[in-house]
């Protein structure tokens, strides 16, 4: 019976400095800091810090550029525009009856935020928009085919429709005297006509090429005229590039159907869809474009030096295969410039 006695004392005696205990926390917690608000860009606004007290707050600032005002337990805050590139904080100071606490308010300097790149309009033309997030005084250089305005924290710059066969290319400059931000600036439209220069018989020769646009993006129809068989093929741009896929059906000269095939100079043809010829633009000191054929490395252990028109009696393979009517090597398209009559 003692010893059942014994342990109901030593029980009592754990409830009642548990409940000791947990008076001291509330005690403790007179004045307890619960969510903030309290960071801003250099643009400045406003935030608020929320606390939990048992007795009424006063809170003040120790700069003038935060700005305080006490509702309840709300403690909201006013920040100035920042007008240095240095970030800065301050502290506010938060009491209560018998407790103080400070919370730091965090502001950034002016940054100069921009998220200019290289941008290539299309032939229509159009707009292109980046971010511009800063108060310095800025310098913006564009080209006079360009113009822009700026609209909040962003920048818009507009290029207008480009002629047939034109090309032009230039750099725009966002400065603050101390950081540049550039990039290129490109719009060209691949319709048009072009001189088609190739050689047949260790002659020169040259033909004209019109490129027009498809409704398949970045899918060109060309049509030659003077070339040993005059006819419609497919071209793609790509990276900088025209492309053309040989295998192309170009139509028929009885009896015969004649395809696009690829030639080498070693008088070897093949008429597979993923071998290529392609060129990279070019452009001169007036923007007028050059395109260079050559191999690519898509004809496994040949080297593709031109076209071969092949005729056909039916889909391009040995058994059809009925010769062909004559090679055009070495090709490169430019723009076609008309010859004064001056």
């Amino acid at each position: 019976m003692r010893k059942l006695m014994n342990l109901l004392i030593l029980a009592l005696c754990t409830m009642v400095v548990g409940c000791s205990d947990d008076d001291d926390a509330v005690k403790g917690s007179e004045l307890t800091v619960i969510s903030t608000e309290a960071q801003f860009t250099y643009k400045g606004g406003a935030g608020l810090i929320k606390v939990l007290a048992t007795s009424a707050i006063e809170a003040t600032a120790r700069d003038s550029w935060c700005h305080i005002s006490v509702s309840g337990q709300d403690i909201s805050l006013s920040v100035d525009l920042n007008n240095s590139i240095s970030s800065r904080t301050t502290m506010v100071t938060i009491r209560s009856a018998n407790e103080k606490t400070e919370v730091p308010v965090t502001q950034l300097g002016d940054t100069f935020i921009c998220t200019l790149k290289d941008v290539t309009f299309a032939p229509a033309g159009g707009d292109a928009t980046f971010a511009l997030d800063t108060k310095r005084d800025i310098k913006i250089t564009v080209p006079q085919w360009i113009t822009y305005r700026r609209d909040e924290d962003q920048i818009i710059f507009i290029a207008p429709a480009i002629q047939d066969g034109g090309y032009r290319t230039s750099t725009v400059v966002i400065d603050d005297g101390d950081v540049a931000y550039t990039a290129e600036f490109t719009q060209m439209n691949l319709n048009g006509i072009y001189d088609m220069l190739y050689t047949n018989g260790n002659k020169r020769y040259a033909a004209l090429c019109k490129v027009e646009s498809t409704e398949t993006a970045n899918v060109y129809q060309l049509t030659t005229n003077g070339m040993p068989v005059d006819a419609s093929f497919l071209a793609t741009y790509s990276e900088g590039s025209f492309i053309i896929s040989f295998g192309q059906y170009l139509g028929d000269i009885n009896p015969y159907k004649v395809y696009l095939c690829a030639y080498d100079n070693a008088g070897r043809l093949g008429w597979g869809t993923t071998v290529q010829y392609v060129a990279p633009i070019a452009t001169d000191e007036n923007y007028n474009m050059t395109f260079v054929f050559a191999d690519n490395g898509t004809w496994q252990d040949q080297h593709v030096d031109g076209f071969y028109y092949g005729k056909f009696t039916g889909t391009p393979s040995n058994s059809t295969y009925k010769g062909g009517y004559g090679t055009a090597t070495d090709i490169v398209m430019q723009t076609h410039l008309e010859k004064s009559t001056d």
